[in-house]
């Protein structure tokens, strides 16, 4: 997949004054998340993240027309096509885009697309209503992993929620040429690739089509897990911890790893929907839990920390919100910095002002106790990484908030996410302690009566052990 230098599309700014009141030092002096890393119980009924994973090639192959299908607008163009090569079409219509349909009973709920060997290729997706209308089409992000794609170290994009649509539509292109394709007027298959010459064409058709994969992932909805909707963190705000957003983690293959010291936060997007409900964001967690873990093979969530935009905030890496644990976030850079990432494309949206004033929340917390100064600079050294802007060794001195495209070559945290980080630096610094606004109403994890007790807060972090042999792979 090519990665792409963000634009250089102006910022558009958020307005500090309504969100600056949401921040908050949580009064809360209960639960210490993390000072001691636990598993959940695994004597309970955890719910199964299902994975299926189909070749685009296995799919029904569907001809749009450019224009009315919105490809146009999203930045989809045709090769140059010789008419002469072009045999009468159904109908009379003139060549279209190729598109993969795919189908399926039960919801979709979240859809990737991977792949095991080398890909020059992007794809965008839409899925259908249940009006029965068409959604718009959403480009999909890359995850920055390190390396050559393989069986054993997959690469693939950001996965999109789609909640509870049984039907989408996946285009490819290579840098927006899309894949002429028509139905003959005599009937039979759909002819690819018809009318040209373009040797880009030809390798979408020869080698991508034939090694991405549509990845679907299906997290349960959650019925009864955890003892309380929220765990308080001592001194900061409350969260949903892992065992409650039901992290099933006989997933994780691997102990975390700790870093010494953390010098700096690195926000990011998940680039997938903005379309979700609060209670649906534990699922996406899940989902995105699962992905990461078991497809792409990073042995646990990459980001520490996620934020939905109904303010709630999720607890991501296991081994402690209030410990140096090292994600896989950003590659070059996840030793020594916490990874906060929010729920949705800010491509396309601009983060909420609850989401803002959580991350802030959040951020204000746990760089305090780090001790880092976040109007300050992170001084980070860089490890090798094959999209990062820094050779290995360099020193960097980028603000101690910073997001993931001042790092690597990326667009994340999306435009209007970037935008948001000059208010979350100021809220941080210096918006004074109130009241913490409470949660949404439509809960993502109802409580269990019957779970465990929570246990008693710790009076202070637990030292940090010494680092694990087996780390994840960089992101």
């Amino acid at each position: 997949m090519r990665r792409v230098r963000p634009n250089a599309i102006p910022r558009r700014s958020v307005v500090l004054a309504t969100v600056a009141a949401a921040i908050v030092a949580s009064p809360f002096a209960v639960v210490l998340t993390g000072s001691d890393p636990r598993p959940t119980d695994r004597h309970r009924d955890l719910p199964t993240t299902a994975i299926e994973q189909v070749g685009l090639a296995e799919l029904t192959t569907t001809v749009l027309d450019l224009a009315g299908s919105g490809l146009s607008a999203a930045g989809v163009r045709l090769p140059d096509i010789d008419p002469l090569e072009v045999p009468p079409m159904v109908d009379g219509r003139p060549v279209g885009v190729a598109v993969q349909h795919l189908v399926r009973d039960n919801p979709l709920k979240m859809v990737a697309f991977t792949w095991e060997r080398p890909v020059d290729a992007s794809m965008l997706l839409r899925a259908r209503n249940g009006d029965g209308s068409w959604g718009e089409w959403t480009k999909l992000a890359p995850v920055h992993a390190d390396g050559t794609p393989s069986p054993e170290h997959p690469m693939g994009t950001e996965p999109v929620w789609v909640g509870d649509a049984t039907e989408v539509q996946v285009a490819m292109t290579d840098h927006g040429l899309a894949i002429p394709a028509a139905e003959p007027a005599a009937g039979g298959l759909v002819e690819l690739g018809i009318g040209t010459a373009s040797t880009v064409i030809k390798t979408l058709l020869t080698v991508a089509l034939g090694a991405v994969k549509a990845t679907l992932i299906s997290p349960e909805s959650l019925l009864s897990l955890g003892s309380s909707l929220l765990s308080p963190l001592l001194g900061g705000p409350s969260v949903v911890a892992r065992a409650q957003w039901g992290a099933d983690e006989s997933v994780r293959c691997s102990q975390p790893t700790f870093s010494p010291a953390i010098r700096g936060a690195i926000v990011h997007h998940t680039a997938g929907n903005n379309d979700y409900t609060p209670a649906q964001s534990a699922e996406i967690v899940r989902g995105i839990y699962a992905y990461h873990a078991r497809t792409l093979r990073w042995c646990d969530i990459g980001y520490n920390a996620l934020v939905d935009k109904y303010g709630q905030i999720f607890e991501g890496a296991f081994g402690g919100l209030d410990r140096n644990v090292e994600g896989t976030h950003t590659g070059g850079f996840n030793k020594s910095t916490v990874g906060v990432s929010m729920i949705g494309n800010l491509d396309q949206a601009a983060p909420s002002a609850a989401m803002v004033s959580a991350v802030a929340r959040f951020l204000r917390w746990r760089l305090n106790r780090a001790g880092v100064n976040p109007a300050g600079t992170a001084q980070l050294t860089a490890e090798s990484f094959s999209d990062s802007k820094f050779r290995a060794g360099a020193q960097t001195d980028l603000p101690a908030i910073s997001g993931h495209r001042d790092y690597n070559n990326t667009s994340c945290p999306g435009e209007l996410g970037y935008s948001a980080l000059g208010p979350i630096r100021a809220m941080v610094a210096g918006a004074a302690p109130e009241a913490e606004t409470p949660p949404p109403s439509q809960a993502p994890v109802p409580s269990d009566p019957s779970a465990s007790p929570a246990p008693e807060p710790s009076a202070s972090p637990a030292p940090e052990p010494s680092a694990s042999p087996a780390p994840p792979v960089s992101r």
